[in-house]
C-alpha cells in the first residue's frame, strides 16, 4: 500500500508537473500573442500617424501655394494701381506744361503786340513832332 500510495504521489506530481508545464507553455503563447498583437498595434499606429503626417504635409503646402498665389495677385494689383497713378499723375503734369506753355506763348504775343504798339505810338509821336518842327521852321 506504501508503494502504491508512492507511485500515485509521484503520478500526481508527474501530472502536476506537466499541468505546470503545460499552464506556463500556454502563458508563454499568450504573452507571446499579446506581444506581437501589440507590435502590430505599434506599427499599425506608426503607419497612421505617418498617413496623416503626409496628410498633413500636403494640405500644408496647398495652403503655402495659395498664400503664395494670393500675395502674387495682390502684389500685382498693387503694381498695376501704382501704374495707374504715375500715369495720371503724368498726364496731369503734361497738362499743366501744355497751358503753362500756352501761357507763356500767349505772354509772348502780347508782349509784342504791347511794344509793336509802343513803338507805333512812338514813331507816331516822332513824326509828329517832325511836322511840328518844320511847320515852325
Amino acid at each position: 500500500m506504501r508503494n502504491y500510495r508512492n507511485q500515485l504521489e509521484r503520478q500526481n506530481e508527474i501530472e502536476l508537473k506537466d499541468l505546470e508545464n503545460s499552464y506556463n507553455h500556454g502563458i508563454q503563447k499568450l504573452q507571446q500573442s499579446k506581444l506581437l498583437e501589440l507590435d502590430n498595434l505599434r506599427s499599425a499606429y506608426d503607419v497612421k500617424i505617418s498617413e496623416e503626417a503626409e496628410s498633413l504635409d500636403s494640405k500644408l503646402q496647398n495652403i503655402r501655394g495659395e498664400a503664395e498665389k494670393r500675395v502674387s495677385l495682390e502684389k500685382q494689383s498693387s503694381e498695376d494701381e501704382l501704374t495707374k497713378i504715375r500715369q495720371s499723375n503724368q498726364q496731369r503734369i503734361d497738362e499743366y506744361k501744355k497751358n503753362g506753355e500756352m501761357q507763356i506763348e500767349s505772354l509772348k504775343k502780347q508782349l509784342q503786340a504791347d511794344q509793336d504798339s509802343i513803338r507805333e505810338q512812338a514813331r507816331k509821336a516822332l513824326k509828329r513832332e517832325r511836322e511840328m518842327s518844320n511847320h515852325e521852321s
